[in-house]
């Protein structure tokens, strides 16, 4: 039986593959060094996480001068 895997899982094995990617390259910069598989591991997931975090989007409901400023867009509620 063929079942979807839930968000989560999906979200896990891409974050997985960002990770792997990401230490595969620290491993190569750094000229091949054997046994810091670990280390090369843990900084990619710091650096993934890193990333992921300044890009977090604003609140859809904010509103105001910092929504103004993100979106370019005005409120449409009215003042008051």
């Amino acid at each position: 039986m063929f079942q979807i895997p839930n968000q989560e899982a999906i979200m896990t094995e891409e974050n997985e593959a960002r990770v792997r990617q990401r230490a595969h390259a620290i491993w190569e910069a750094q000229g091949h060094p054997e046994g810091l598989a670990t280390e090369h591991w843990r900084q990619a997931e710091a650096e993934i996480a890193q990333a992921q975090a300044a890009v977090q989007l604003p609140n859809p409901l904010a509103s105001g001068a910092a929504a103004q400023a993100l979106t370019g867009k005005r409120s449409t509620k009215a003042p008051g």
